[in-house]
């Protein structure tokens, strides 16, 4: 793995450049250059684990599969970087001439190769599609085992029918998660969910999605995406009221949630966000009137619950602080459509969008 840190390094160092090249500029001057920075820093990071991975103790077969695969992920994250940093480089302060350096071009070059690749593909498919030991501890390696059983049991059998079918995701898959405590992933303990109260733990999260993204993604996999928004949004921003009353039901998976920010015409650019939320009176209680479209809302017909972006401050400056995020309360609908009339007044309808490779949790549009 030498040939990885020195290639690692010296992108680490073309980033480095290229971030004090933007320091102490407005980030909303810069915002191309710094979603790829982000973006880079972030694969630089999940490089620099998956060498971690690869050093861990193993017997010499597993050895040599962990530093291929280790390996291989670090290449594609350096190729991407400098991929990134080419497309622009005099906005990061850069030469072109200077995005491939000896060590890293070589390293990219090999490993990417196709036939080092092929061999990669060889040895996983030789191994029946085990990979090497994860190394996780026995709590995680038990919810691993649990939920690929989960998924081997529920999930893939009912998946072809979900996938050719267009159909809503069956009882049994959601009920089955709901024993399982799924939705409670992202919950603190102190409100009936599995995440630790005194630290952050989002590595269960990741070990439950990869084995039901495994049976299926729309079937199962992204289920438990809502809850972690909507229960983070909640901690950060909502009062003690709010956390009692909420917090304790999505653990449960009762209510089912969704979350609406995307809009049509502006997609999900939240800082052009047009539903409006204003003050409003109905028979002597004051809330909140919500009025305007969302769309691409993921599971919003099942969902009682939807997690709504909406602009509260027309006025604002700059218009992303202008913007407040609701909990709607509305009944579950198991069609393709759906119309609800609050007891408030106001009326809520969505329609289904047929959505290629993600089909079971159905989006909407509100």
């Amino acid at each position: 793995m030498d040939s990885a840190h020195g290639a690692v390094d010296d992108a680490t160092e073309l980033f480095e450049r290229a971030r004090g090249h933007l320091a102490g500029r407005d980030v909303d001057d810069v915002q191309i250059e710094a979603y790829d920075l982000a973006f880079s820093s972030a694969e630089l990071h999940a490089a620099r684990v998956a060498m971690d991975y690869a050093a861990m103790p193993a017997d010499p077969t597993d050895a040599a599969f962990k530093e291929a695969l280790a390996a291989t992920f670090c290449a594609e994250a350096l190729a991407n970087l400098t991929s990134r940093l080419r497309l622009r480089p005099t906005a990061y302060g850069l030469r072109s001439t200077e995005l491939a350096t000896p060590i890293l071009a070589e390293f990219v070059d090999s490993r990417l190769a196709p036939d080092t690749l092929a061999a990669v593909g060889e040895r996983v498919r030789q191994g029946g599609g085990t990979l090497p030991p994860d190394h996780l501890d026995d709590e995680k390696t038990l919810m691993r085992e649990t939920f690929r059983q989960f998924s081997d049991e529920r999930v893939v059998p009912a998946a072809g029918d979900v996938h050719r079918n267009d159909t809503m995701i069956p009882d049994p898959i959601i009920d089955g998660l709901r024993e399982l405590g799924c939705f409670g992933l992202s919950v603190p303990e102190r409100y009936g969910g599995l995440k630790p109260d005194d630290h952050e733990d989002s590595l269960g999260m990741v070990v439950v999605t990869e084995e039901l993204s495994r049976g299926s993604l729309g079937a199962a996999g992204s289920l438990i995406t809502r809850p972690e928004i909507i229960a983070r949004a909640v901690m950060q921003g909502g009062t003690d009221e709010q956390k009692s009353r909420w917090l304790p039901g999505i653990a449960a998976g009762d209510p089912l949630v969704a979350v609406a920010v995307t809009e049509p015409g502006t997609g999900s650019d939240v800082a052009s966000v047009t539903l409006r939320a204003t003050r409003s009176v109905q028979d002597g209680t004051s809330g909140w009137l919500l009025n305007g479209a969302k769309t691409w809302c993921t599971f919003a017909g099942r969902a009682t619950g939807l997690l709504v972006l909406a602009r509260t401050d027309p006025e604002a400056s700059p218009p992303h602080r202008g913007l407040s995020l609701f909990v709607v309360e509305k009944p579950s609908f198991a069609g393709k459509s759906f119309v609800c009339e609050s007891p408030g007044g106001g009326r809520l309808t969505g329609r289904a969008l047929p959505t290629i490779g993600c089909r079971g949790m159905t989006a909407f549009e509100l």
